[in-house]
């Protein structure tokens, strides 16, 4: 049986986790949808800690006979594997958004360094802010019509 004492100090760690998730959401220092999973394995924890004999039949289930309470910490490690897994999927998904957006900041700086070069001084300035106001109304109907027109191709940077 799992003694009161780790079941009490486990269902505080699962209550502080808790707490402390709600209150980085109230403050908008993490997403909704990033907390989800937090939200989930404070709640799993709360319950296997409070529900002492769910906690001991688990146990037995899995094959656990001398120390029933390390089934919390192996739900608590593979929750956190889940939580990195998908932190990792975001990292790599806002990776190569960001060479995509670098690449075409290069684009368009080389294409401001040209219309420069052409005009020379001040003009060219001008021209480069006229073809961005034109390039911004182009978007703008894009963005209403749906329709998206080709990129120019992509550059390693």
């Amino acid at each position: 049986m799992t003694p009161v004492r780790i079941s009490v100090a486990a269902a505080i760690g699962s209550l502080l986790l808790l707490l402390i998730v709600l209150e980085l959401i109230r403050g908008r220092r993490l997403k909704e949808r990033y907390a989800l999973l937090w939200l989930a394995t404070g709640l799993v924890l709360l319950v296997l800690s409070l529900w002492r004999g769910g906690l001991n039949t688990i146990a037995g289930w899995l094959g656990v006979s001398g120390y029933p309470p390390a089934i919390l910490f192996a739900a608590a490690i593979m929750f956190v594997i889940a939580v990195l897994l998908h932190y990792s999927t975001v990292l790599s998904k806002l990776t190569d958004e960001s060479v995509l957006l670098a690449q075409e900041v290069a684009l368009l700086r080389a294409r401001l360094d040209g219309l420069e070069g052409r005009a020379g001084g001040s003009g060219g300035l001008r021209q480069a802010a006229e073809l961005a106001d034109n390039h911004d109304e182009q978007e703008h109907e894009e963005h209403v019509s749906g329709e998206q027109r080709p990129r120019g191709p992509r550059v390693d940077v």
